[in-house]
This record gives C-alpha cells, sequence and structure tokens, in this order.
C-alpha cells in the first residue's frame, strides 16, 4: 500500500463494526433499527455464525455462516420463502414480479424473462448504456462551476434510471420518465425505513404509516406504467424494440403461453424499480473508494485505456478488465447493493448447528456476512486482490451482492455491463476528489446508501 492508500483505510466507514451491547434495550434497538438497520447489530453479529435477533412474538435469527447461507438459496431453498414483512412492503408496488412472486407463478415469471438476460441480449444493449452515460458526461463537462461538488448518488441514480427506461420502455416514458422516477424516489424512501409493526411481529390488519405514505407514489408510477403496457398491447408491433416488447411476446419454454397482461406489468416495473437503484448506489460506491485510494484509480485507469472505442462487452470484462471486475466485485463486498436478504422457514431445519423450527424468520445480511470475521481476512480493509483469479477460493455462501440460487439477481449481468460501460466513460474524462470524506457514512434502506449524498469534486482531466 502506498502512504495515501493507507490513510485512506481509516477514512472507510465504518472502519469496523461499532460496539453495540449483545441485547441493547428494546426502545434503543428500535430506534436504531429505525435510524439505520446496520448500525443495530452487536460487534458479536461479526463473529457468529448464526444468532437470535427476536424483538418480537416470532422468532428471528441472523445467518451470517457461508455453508448455512448456501443450505437457505441453494440447497433447500424450496423450505424458505420470503419474509411476510418483506412482501409487505413491496407487493403492494410491484404485485407479482420476479421480486415478490412464489412458487409455479414466479418459476413460470423467471422461465419467460431468462433469455431477455443472457449475454447475447444484454450485449445488445451496450449501445443504449454507452449514449446514456455520454451525454452524463457531456453535462458534466458544460457545467458552469467545475468546483463546485456534484452528488454522486443523485447522478448515478439518474443515468441508471435512464438507462434502464431507454432499454425497457424505449421512448415511451417520455412525457412521464422524471415524475415516475420522483415517485419511485419517494416510496423507496417512505418504505425502505424499517417498519416497528413487523418488527414487533403485530398483527397483519396493524397500520402501517409507510404503508398509507407511499400509496400515492405507488399509484402514481403503477397507473403510467399500465397505461404504457395496454398502449402497447394495442399496437401489435411487428417487431420488438425493446425489454417490453420481448417479453410481452416471450413464450414460457415449458407451457409455451405467454404472461398475462398484469404479470407483464409487474414484471417491468420490477426491472424498472430494482433495476436502477441498487446499480446506481453501487457505482458511488466504487467512484468512492477509487477516490481514496489513487493507486487502485491507476490501475483501473490503466485497464481502461487498453479498451477499443465503442461500449466494452463481456469479453472485454473476463479477458481485460480482470482487475477492475476484481474492484467492482470488492466494492460490492463492502457495500452490498442490496443490505438484506431475508427468509422464512416453511419447515423445519439445522444452520450452522443450530435447529430451526418452522416459522422462524431468517435474517440474511450481505453487509454483515461480507465482515464476517471468520470469513474474511481482515474483512473491513478494500482489497481488490481477494477476487483476482489466483486468490485463494472461497465458500460458495461467502460472497452474495446478487443473491444466491434460484432466486439470484436475474439482472446481474446487465447491472456489470452498465457498471463497465459507466466507469469507462467516467474515469478517462474526470478526476474525483470527495468533498467532505469524513462525511459519507453508509444507511441501509432497501438499498445501501450513501446517508446525505456522495458529494464529490469532479475535474476534467
Amino acid at each position: 500500500m502506498t502512504l495515501a492508500d493507507s490513510d485512506a483505510t481509516r477514512l472507510l466507514r465504518p472502519a469496523a463494526p461499532l460496539p453495540r451491547p449483545k441485547r441493547p434495550p428494546l426502545l434503543s434497538a428500535l430506534r436504531l433499527l429505525r435510524a439505520n438497520p446496520i448500525d443495530a447489530f452487536s460487534e458479536q453479529a461479526y463473529e457468529a455464525g448464526i444468532i437470535d435477533i427476536t424483538r418480537g412474538r416470532n422468532r428471528v435469527v441472523l445467518v451470517n455462516e457461508p455453508a448455512a447461507i448456501e443450505r437457505i438459496l441453494v440447497d433447500n431453498a424450496q423450505a424458505y420463502a420470503k419474509s411476510e414483512q418483506q412482501q409487505r412492503r413491496l407487493k403492494p408496488a410491484l404485485g407479482a414480479g420476479l421480486l415478490t412472486a412464489e412458487g409455479a407463478e414466479w418459476r413460470s415469471a423467471r422461465r419467460v424473462a431468462a433469455p431477455l438476460f443472457s449475454p447475447r441480449a444484454i450485449a445488445a444493449l451496450g449501445d443504449d448504456m454507452a449514449v446514456a452515460a455520454d451525454a452524463m458526461v457531456a453535462r458534466w463537462r458544460d457545467r458552469a462551476d467545475e468546483a463546485a461538488p456534484l452528488d454522486l448518488s443523485a447522478e448515478f441514480q439518474r443515468l441508471t434510471y435512464e438507462i434502464v427506461s431507454r432499454t425497457v420502455f424505449s421512448g415511451a416514458l417520455d412525457d412521464d420518465r422524471v415524475r415516475l422516477h420522483a415517485h419511485m424516489a419517494i416510496y423507496f424512501d417512505t418504505i425502505g425505513r424499517i417498519d416497528m409493526a413487523s418488527v414487533l411481529g403485530l398483527p397483519k390488519w396493524w397500520p402501517s404509516l409507510s404503508a398509507i405514505r407511499a400509496r400515492p407514489s405507488i399509484a402514481f408510477f403503477r397507473g403510467v406504467v399500465n397505461r404504457v403496457v395496454d398502449a402497447r398491447e394495442a399496437e401489435d408491433r411487428q417487431e420488438a424494440v425493446d425489454l417490453l416488447d420481448r417479453l410481452m411476446r416471450a413464450p414460457d419454454p415449458q407451457s409455451g403461453r405467454t404472461l398475462a397482461t398484469p404479470a407483464v406489468a409487474d414484471n417491468v416495473l420490477t426491472f424498472l424499480s430494482a433495476g436502477h437503484e441498487t446499480t446506481g448506489n453501487a457505482l458511488a460506491w466504487i467512484l468512492y473508494l477509487l477516490s481514496l485510494f489513487p493507486s487502485v484509480e491507476r490501475r483501473v485507469r490503466d485497464e481502461l485505456s487498453s479498451l477499443a472505442s465503442g461500449a466494452p462487452g463481456r469479453k472485454d470484462i473476463e479477458e481485460k478488465l480482470v482487475f477492475t471486475r476484481a474492484v467492482i466485485d470488492e466494492a460490492m463486498r463492502l457495500y452490498p447493493p442490496a443490505p438484506f436478504i431475508a427468509r422464512v422457514a416453511l419447515e423445519a431445519d439445522e444452520l450452522a448447528g443450530e435447529p430451526v423450527a418452522k416459522g422462524t424468520e431468517i435474517v440474511i445480511s450481505p453487509w454483515i456476512a461480507h465482515r464476517r470475521r471468520a470469513t474474511w481476512e481482515e474483512p473491513d480493509r478494500f482489497r481488490p486482490e481477494r477476487f483476482l483469479p489466483d486468490a485463494e477460493e472461497r465458500p460458495r455462501g461467502a460472497f452474495i451482492p446478487f443473491g444466491l440460487g434460484p432466486r439470484i439477481c436475474i439482472g446481474q449481468g446487465f447491472a456489470l455491463q452498465e457498471i463497465v460501460i459507466v466507469l469507462s466513460r467516467v474515469l478517462p474524462a474526470f478526476r474525483f476528489a470527495l468533498a467532505a470524506p469524513d462525511k459519507v457514512f453508509p444507511v441501509a434502506r432497501i438499498t445501501l446508501q450513501p446517508d446525505g449524498g456522495m458529494w464529490m469534486r469532479a475535474r476534467r482531466t
């Protein structure tokens, strides 16, 4: 490490798990969960394979041990369903999309959607991604005051939303695009805070203030998407021009049936919402780390400079951007896009040597599992080399930024290509410096966000 990189390590937030009582008083724990859930866990949570975190009527366990995570998400996935708390937060907005559907309904939708996210299909979207990234770079270059900081979190959210809306809907959202994005931001901010009724295991009929506040935004963006889908169905196009067209036409390879119109709307809304928030935040955290570690940034720039013009694709990532890919993975280890995965046990099981009864709520936190002391060497340090091809092999359940198993994020290839294309545009054009390095701190909502934004100065090269 250079001296600068060594100093930067002390700026990583948080530098290590914060000291907390093993079981803080109930009201203190609830306040922490409401403000920022990752602050609520004791240091023991980063050591244990499984730990009881029950606070209400239902038993809740946090699972960190890689083999246990693999059992829940892969080997015995049929014995674990999406948690009721998660469904109560997401289903009113996303309906029965891939993120929320279960059973046969989910399996059919996944089979239909899978070809849309094949490597070849994703590669075909590279030019659209590059056009949007180039437009953002041009806008940054034209700023009157170059010294004024940019909120990269907001900028990348705007960019990734533009990319997803362009690839899913082509130009169909033009009239409502800005308002729809604003309502999605309101929705995610509102439901992203822990619902105390769910934590305490209160009855389903107990009113949720978050759900009530989110209703106007849900009504707006579901209305827009439903209108677009209905209009597209009425057009009866001869050629598919975007993901919406392809999803409407794609048959289930087992049944031969296409998705019903409501299922199409639910799934494109899922692609639009889940597909931009996570990637936008991931880009902000990557630039944060590169700005702190100049030697790493130089290596990434050197790799990107070896690319031909145009949008880098899968072959470039695998053959020419080996270190860049390691940096992306290490950034997602330290700052995983989705900080929590929730399940409920449908039958009795055993995890990390502990019996788990039917009905037990399971929390898997990539934030905590990625920093578990028994799994990772120097887990709080930024070390991209741990993801290079010759690095020591790690357990399958140790690194889960996109989940794992049959319900692994269908858009992970899309996100990776998008991230690489954006980096290939912004890093050659600008030098980035944090406006206030000691003010950056992650906060867990639906996604892991920089609290108050990611403010950086972007100076033209």
